[in-house]
């Protein structure tokens, strides 16, 4: 799967999660700093284990 594909689900399924629990009640503040943090948190590591996964091997 390409890291695009792979970020849309993400952002989708944090998305989705957000607005399920903001049908149940949940503060919108809460669901703003819950927002603030995932969003980037799991970009980040997507894009984090893609480079590091794609890095050549060292030769010995």
């Amino acid at each position: 799967m390409s890291l695009r594909f792979k970020t849309a689900l993400a952002n989708l399924a944090i998305t989705v999660a957000l607005v399920y629990r903001w049908l149940r009640g949940a503060p919108p503040m809460a669901l703003l700093i819950t927002a603030i943090i995932m969003f980037p948190l799991v970009n980040g590591l997507l894009w984090f284990s893609q480079r590091k996964f794609n890095q050549p091997r060292r030769s010995r």
